[in-house]
């Protein structure tokens, strides 16, 4: 029996792809990506997740993003306001506009809290995200964080699993995860817990297209 929820965060609870939160800020300067904006994202979270079990602290994890916003707006094309606009984007890190909730997140862990089931995060992120939880409003839902730079192994390594099931004082088999990613599906699976796969783009047939579909999977 189900009695425990882990979440991964990106593309899971926050919207990652540019056009959430970034194209707003560039429609506002009146600037438009010259190169294919997938492509580029593709690029800067390939380097992201490269280095980010390095960000350990706030001072290189905000380096990190600095240079992924860079070369995320480099690789748009848009090298000539790379510097300022990763510069502006650091400066507001702690705004939760530069965070888009998913659809129906809140929503989802606030049922979940009622049902009675314990929460924990697992997710490749550096040192800011439990700021960036709190800023979104989301940090109150969870009893756990298990964080990829804090705890020093990413997904797909169940060890990150594991650490947020010890936390929440369950057995493998009584969680499920919910995440968008191979890594969500393949480190789940290797600690014994059921994933459930999730796509906000609603391209992935095979995958739950909004949150609140989750609850469905629930006693």
């Amino acid at each position: 029996m189900t009695r425990a929820v882990l979440f991964d965060v990106g593309n899971t609870l926050i919207l990652a792809s540019p056009r959430y939160w970034l194209f707003p800020l560039l429609q506002e300067r009146g600037l438009r990506p010259t190169r294919d904006p997938r492509a580029a994202a593709l690029e800067a979270f390939r380097f992201y997740e490269a280095h980010h079990l390095e960000a350990r602290d706030l001072e290189t994890a905000l380096g990190l993003w600095r240079e992924f916003h860079r070369r995320l707006l480099v690789g748009m094309g848009l090298e000539a306001h790379a510097e300022a606009l990763s510069a502006e984007l650091i400066a507001r890190w702690r705004d939760p506009r530069i965070w888009p909730l998913a659809p129906g997140a809140e929503a989802t862990l606030r049922a979940l809290r009622e049902r009675g089931y314990p929460l924990a995060v697992v997710s490749n992120w550096d040192a800011t995200l439990p700021e960036i939880l709190e800023v979104v409003g989301l940090r109150p839902y969870f009893q756990h964080l298990s964080v990829s730079a804090l705890s020093g192994v990413a997904k797909p390594d169940p060890r990150l699993f594991q650490e947020a099931l010890s936390a929440l004082g369950v057995a493998p088999e009584e969680a499920v995860h919910v995440g968008d990613s191979e890594a969500d599906l393949l480190g789940a699976r290797g600690a014994g817990v059921r994933p459930l796969l999730f796509d906000p783009s609603g391209e992935n047939p095979e995958a739950l297209h909004r949150l609140e579909a989750v609850l469905d999977y629930l006693p």
